[in-house]
């Protein structure tokens, strides 16, 4: 740079700039990468992104988990079908002596449902009162596209790092998948740091939440009460149980203790009933009493707790108050997603803060509240690492935005910590 010219004059987030975030997420939410276990449509967003990588002047490597020699004998895969899904990767080297850096997202979104969408249709994006809307703007193509935009501009505008710098969209993030995150750190793309782009509201997150999924169904009897005979009837033990979840949910959050990343959290450790289901699925099914019952819920964690303890202190407290336990079945759902740890003072981390803190006043260091695939870059990619993203709303649900302005404020600071950090 020349004397008295500082990052921000020179490597600029320009409304030009700004405007081609816009377009490529866009241009992403147009099409469909839904994750539909076992299955998922990541391909043709893959493509998409991949061909604008290579018009910036970059070499991509395209991957999928079912490549890696581990799948899928490593513990943490899911067997999943990888046909068409892959990975794309690329690195920009650097010319030496400074560190790496490792820019990260997931192309796959959750499914349309629930329905109805009132602003907008999921994969129609539409700008509204500084936000956009569609399915993933959110979670998380607003996040791709302001890697993928400021490294752009980073290029064009001279910037040459001294430390490798990899950017990778990866496959198969969501119901709890992690395999295309967990593939690329087997295949080496690992790095001095990691940023992690998922919806963060500006804040970074060392640390995120593990998710336990867990399906409890109720064996009952099928049947008409005409004969005198009683029938065990399920969807009332179905009523007893959510009721019982409800009070055990209160009771952890009374008894847990809090990480210091999470004292200051605007909500409290969740328990969420996901989906609860009695007798046949369409209305004009069998008039009968269910033959069984179920639900589905997430027990969020703090890091430090395993899933062993996780379902073993649900059971024992519903074992010990249902009315009858016997008829329980406990079963997990996917794979337990770990939380994330990272060390909150790494100079990355107080780095991208204090990067960050040039333009937000939000931007503190704190744990997240959601569930992703940080644990895989923190535990298998042994890497420090942060989440770091915009603001945005209504994810898996309809209506799902990302604001435009906090998308320009992810992008700045990622420009400013990627010249500082890899010099």
């Amino acid at each position: 740079m020349r004397r008295g010219e500082t990052v921000k004059d020179r490597y600029l987030i320009s409304d030009a700039y700004k405007q081609e975030i816009l377009k490529l997420a866009c241009d992403l939410i147009r099409i469909p990468t839904i994750n539909f276990p076992p299955d998922g449509d990541e391909k043709a967003g893959q493509e998409f992104l991949k061909l604008y990588l290579e018009d910036m002047g970059f070499t991509v490597d395209e991957f999928s988990p079912a490549d890696i020699p581990e799948y899928p004998h490593y513990p943490e895969f899911l067997e999943r079908n990888f046909e068409g899904r892959n990975n794309i990767v690329t690195v920009w080297k650097g010319t030496g002596g400074g560190r790496s850096l490792l820019l990260t997202g997931h192309m796959d979104v959750v499914p349309i449902e629930p329905l109805p969408w009132t602003v907008t249709q999921p994969f129609e994006p539409l700008i509204k009162d500084g936000r956009l809307y569609g399915r993933g703007s959110a979670d998380m193509k607003g996040g791709l596209a302001c890697a993928a935009v400021t490294l752009k501009m980073l290029k064009e505008n001279g910037f040459i790092p001294k430390g490798d710098i990899i950017f990778e969209s990866v496959v198969d993030e969501e119901y709890a998948g992690v395999n295309g995150t967990i593939a690329s750190r087997l295949k080496g793309y690992n790095a001095d740091y990691a940023v992690l782009f998922e919806i963060s509201n500006l804040k970074i997150n060392p640390a995120c939440l593990g998710g336990l999924i867990l399906k409890i169904s109720i064996k009952g009897e099928a049947g008409m009460p005409f004969t005198g005979v009683e029938i065990k009837n399920p969807a009332i033990g179905l009523a007893e149980l959510i009721n019982l979840i409800h009070d055990y949910s209160k009771k952890r959050v009374a008894e847990i203790k809090v990480p210091e990343l999470w004292k200051n959290a605007p909500q409290d450790l969740q328990t969420i009933i996901t989906k609860v289901k009695a007798g046949e699925a369409y209305e004009s099914g069998q008039l009968t009493t269910p033959i069984d019952a179920w639900l589905e819920l997430v027990l969020q964690s703090y890091p430090g707790e395993t899933a062993e303890e996780l379902e073993a202190g649900l059971k024992e407290y519903i074992n010990a108050h249902f009315s009858d336990p016997g008829a329980l079945v406990f079963e997990r759902k996917y794979h337990y997603c770990r939380p994330g740890y990272s060390d909150p003072d790494h100079p990355g981390t107080k780095l991208l803060a204090d990067c960050a803190k040039r333009y937000t006043d939000r931007a503190e260091i704190c744990g997240a509240l959601v569930s992703c695939d940080l644990f895989a870059l923190t535990d298998i990619g042994g890497m420090n690492a942060a989440i770091f993203g915009p603001e945005g709303g209504r994810l898996h649900a309809p209506d799902e935005w990302v604001d435009i302005e906090s998308l320009n404020i992810c992008a700045q600071t990622m420009a400013d910590f990627i010249v500082e950090w890899c010099g």
